[in-house]
Order: structure tokens, then C-alpha cells, then sequence
């Protein structure tokens, strides 16, 4: 069983976390700058992200309310608005806020967005996507030091602890498995390193899949198909709130994107997702 980086002394991902997300956005970036050109489709681009972006406003309310805590989210969030009187509550209420925002829903919206909603940005899909397995297998790095994204109780051989009063302590101590929130918490499963490794894995898959010639519209359906699978299993080892049967709110989304994986593969043709540069 591992401990927790720095036992909880120093919190290393909540310094660290921020920079490297600029980093992983980057690397991004320099991907679709490489298979496309940006300046051509700067406008297309812009308006991509804006739409994304409003999608990625409403769509935690939309989560909220399809698991029927809207009202209950808007009076725990006027409480913590009232009571901000220092940077550390401003904070608080920011957690709050982007509590809903997730990597598989931005994904899921951002395709959405490019294959249906903005005029002409079908032609960037594949572009955007390519890159996106490696994207996501860094992201999750920040998950990894945070501590959030944690998995169920596990005593395997690749459990994780972590320190006091991290995130896991004060869930567990909140279920009555840990007599105080300040002592090191149960071992559990490290769903982050899964998916990094899993993404890492499909993000080789798809390059190679680049390199032998494989049509753009099946490389960019497999990149969504892809994620969505992976995701899916390992949302079983996660511990989320089930919203449907026996489905997470991510597990819905990682269906939906499975879908539109096997859409881009079966009904688009390559010339409509790819623009030569």
C-alpha cells in the first residue's frame, strides 16, 4: 500500500494542480495547431469555445436537477455565499461552483458542439480529438496529487492511502468508517492511475492507428468510443453517486459518447472531420 505524496504536510497538488492544467491545455493546443490551421479557422475556433463553454455552464445545473438536488444545491450555495469574508471561503464557494465540471463532460460537449452545433466545425474534429486521450491521461496527474476522483475501499496491491484530512478521511469519517477525518484514511482503489494508464494506452492505439493511414473518421470515433469504454468500467471501482439503476452520472455521459464514437465511425465519411493543412 502506498502513502499519500508528503503524508498531507505540504499540499503539492493543490499548488501545483493549476499550473499543470495550463500545461496539459497546451500540449493540447500544440496538437491541433500541428493538424490544422488555426489562423484559417480562428473564427470556427472561437466559436467552438464560446458554445462549449456555455454548454459546460449549464450542463452541472442540468446534472443537478436530472439527480434532484437543484434546490438543495442552490440553498447550500447561498449559505456559503453569505458567509464569504476571506480569499479561503472565496475559494470554497469556486468549489462549489465548478463542482459539477468534469473531463468526461467537457469531452461529451465539446463533441456535441463540433458535430452538431456550430456551423462548419464538424471539418476540425479530428483534429481536436486526435490529441485528446493524452490530454485526459495528464489531467487526471492533478486528480492523482489532489486526491479527488478517488476509488472505492480496495486492500489489493495497488491501493493508495491517503493523509489526514484529505478528501478521502473526510468522506470516510462522513460514512462512520474512521472514528476522525484527521487520521489517515482506508486504503483505496487508485481509479486515477487507471485511467491514466488507460488513456495513455489509447492515445498510443490512435497514433498508431495515424501512422498505418486508418481513416480520420474512424480514429476520431475510436478516440470517443474509446474513452467512453475505458471510462465506464472503471466508474465501478469509483465512488460516485448512483443517479439511474445502477449508473453514475458519468457512466450515462461515457454511454452516450460510446455512441457518438460509433456515429463518427459508421455514418461520417473522413473528408467531413479532417482538413488537410
Amino acid at each position: 500500500m502506498l502513502n499519500w505524496l508528503f503524508s498531507g504536510v505540504i499540499d503539492f497538488g493543490g499548488y501545483l494542480s493549476p499550473v499543470l492544467f495550463l500545461l496539459y491545455v497546451l500540449v493540447w493546443f500544440l496538437f491541433v495547431r500541428k493538424l490544422t490551421d488555426i489562423k484559417k479557422n480562428r473564427k470556427i475556433l472561437v466559436k467552438v469555445g464560446i458554445v462549449s463553454l456555455i454548454g459546460a455552464a449549464i450542463s452541472p445545473l442540468l446534472i443537478i436537477l436530472f439527480t434532484g438536488n437543484l434546490f438543495p444545491f442552490f440553498s447550500s450555495s447561498w449559505k456559503i455565499i453569505q458567509k464569504i469574508d476571506s480569499f479561503a471561503s472565496f475559494k470554497t464557494v469556486l468549489g462549489v461552483a465548478f463542482k459539477g465540471f468534469s473531463i468526461t463532460g467537457g469531452i461529451l460537449i465539446l463533441s456535441i458542439v463540433l458535430l452538431f452545433v456550430v456551423n462548419g466545425a464538424k471539418k476540425l474534429t479530428f483534429a481536436i480529438l486526435f490529441p485528446f486521450p493524452l490530454f485526459a491521461a495528464l489531467a487526471r496527474i492533478s486528480c492523482f496529487l489532489k486526491g479527488c476522483c478517488f476509488g472505492k475501499l480496495y486492500n489489493g496491491i495497488f491501493a493508495i492511502s491517503y493523509p489526514p484530512a484529505s478528501l478521502v478521511s473526510r468522506q470516510q469519517y462522513a460514512h462512520s468508517l474512521l472514528p476522525s477525518r484527521y487520521v489517515k484514511s482506508l486504503p483505496v482503489h487508485p481509479t486515477q492511475l487507471y485511467i491514466i494508464f488507460s488513456m495513455l494506452l489509447l492515445f498510443i492505439g490512435v497514433a498508431i492507428m495515424n501512422r498505418l493511414g486508418i481513416k480520420k473518421n474512424i480514429i476520431s470515433g475510436t478516440v470517443l468510443a474509446g474513452y467512453g469504454f475505458f471510462n465506464f468500467f472503471i466508474e465501478f471501482s469509483r465512488e460516485e453517486q448512483i443517479v439511474f439503476k445502477f449508473l453514475t452520472m458519468g457512466q450515462i455521459m461515457e454511454i452516450i459518447l460510446m455512441f457518438l464514437g460509433f456515429y463518427l465511425m459508421f455514418k461520417v465519411k473522413e473528408e467531413e472531420v479532417f482538413e488537410n493543412k
